[in-house]
């Protein structure tokens, strides 16, 4: 009888323990992936603050480019000022200077282009067609790198992370070995801002800036979208694949 106690009381012992030891197990379980999630989201967090940065070296780039460009302007319109020789005859009333129409004309000269002509010269010079398809194939693997597989992945290690990236790439796995070549240590932040600047080079998209809003070469192709840049004075500025191609006045 004393024995059949003692067992009972055994198992009891051993179904506490086995009751304590799930109850912690499952508290563990909860705080890891609680922790996961906030790093997850703190790295999110880094991820956008370092696009605003860029966004903002960017953005100083482009008011260096305006600022030089106005200083050039400037020390053109001083050159013509410097030229012109302004006279006051009171007998005669003659206050014309022929040395200012002549540089307005030579302006007018200089800068009296055809802008659909040169866009379509553009367009067949540089356009590739091949690139749409590449670009499009970037797109739709990147659409499947959406914020909730991302989440998931965070909770995973750096391995398990490089084959699920490798899965989805497929036929784009060259990507993620030219990223590996580049870097010793994989990490998953670091190569979707990588994928990401891919894609951005390799958009087909012909932006042709106006200073008129009139203006639209949206017919010209259907890769052209016309965008307005109150800064232009005459002729276009053309954006193809990450360079600026400049034939505008400003």
């Amino acid at each position: 009888m004393n024995d059949i106690i003692i067992v009972i009381i055994v198992f009891v012992v051993v179904i506490l323990l086995i009751a304590v030891m799930y109850y912690f197990l499952k508290r563990t379980i909860v705080k890891i992936n609680q922790q996961s999630k906030d790093y997850f989201v703190d790295k999110l967090q880094a991820y956008d603050q370092l696009i605003l940065q860029r966004e903002e070296t960017l953005k100083g780039l482009n008011e260096s480019i305006e600022l030089k460009q106005k200083e050039l302007l400037e020390k053109q319109e001083s050159a013509v000022k410097e030229e012109a020789i302004f006279l006051y005859d009171q007998q005669t009333i003659d206050y014309q200077d022929d040395k200012i129409f002549q540089k307005l004309k030579k302006v007018e000269n200089r800068f009296n282009i055809n802008n659909e002509v040169l866009i379509k010269n553009f367009i067949k010079k540089h356009f590739n067609e091949k690139s749409v398809v590449r670009y499009e194939t970037l797109v739709d693997a990147r659409s499947k790198l959406n914020r909730d597989v991302l989440y998931k992945m965070m909770s995973k290690g750096p391995r398990e992370q490089e084959n699920n990236i490798r899965n989805i790439l497929g036929d784009l796995a060259s990507i993620l070995d030219d990223f590996n070549k580049k870097h010793k240590k994989f990490s998953l932040l670091k190569f979707i801002s990588y994928f990401d600047k891919i894609i951005m080079v390799e958009d087909p998209y012909i932006y042709v800036y106006v200073g008129n809003s009139k203006e639209n070469y949206d017919k010209l192709h259907k890769f052209v979208r016309t965008k307005v840049d109150e800064k232009i004075f005459k002729g276009v500025s053309i954006i193809y694949k990450g360079k600026l191609y400049d034939f505008s006045l400003k």
